[in-house]
């Protein structure tokens, strides 16, 4: 029996799950979309938006421990076109390479980028600062692996 164990292929994900949050998000990510797409897929008629929502969706589902999950599970469900459930995710880019005013003070330029963060935290505009900043730490992480999970997926199906 130990000869078997020992032959076998080292596991990628920890024997006690819950000790790696970031498997557990994946993991659950995962058996969010995967069934969402397959069910997509069947469907010939949807659109790109249809798996925007789709991918969404999952990822609201997926960490709900969260404020902003939350706040984006509200939106996506309240909306019965999924074609305006988000905003594009290129407006923060905009943000980070806005030069900044010349002449403005630094407090002004720091607010004003706090109300433009807050405008994309699902759910930011209704949360004080400290929340928000908390927030966006654990949202920025859920979309680093949600990159991951579309790439993975995208790469077994290529």
């Amino acid at each position: 029996m130990e000869r078997q164990i020992i032959n076998k292929k080292k596991r990628v994900f920890s024997l006690e799950p819950n000790k790696n949050p970031s498997a557990v998000f994946t993991r659950k990510y995962t058996s969010h979309l995967v069934p969402a797409l397959k069910k997509l897929n069947m469907n010939k008629n949807s659109s790109k938006q249809t798996v925007k929502h789709e991918v969404d969706m999952a990822l609201a589902l997926s960490a709900q421990e969260f404020a902003w999950s939350r706040f984006l599970l509200q939106k996506l469900s309240s909306s019965s076109n999924p074609t305006t459930t988000t905003s594009s995710s290129s407006d923060g880019i905009r943000i980070l390479e806005r030069p900044d005013k010349e002449g403005g003070n630094e407090e002004g330029g720091i607010e004003e980028r706090l109300r433009e963060l807050k405008k994309l935290l699902p759910g930011g505009e209704e949360m004080n600062v400290e929340e928000m900043l908390s927030e966006i730490g654990n949202y920025i992480k859920c979309l680093e692996l949600q990159t991951i999970a579309l790439k993975s997926i995208v790469q077994d199906s290529t």
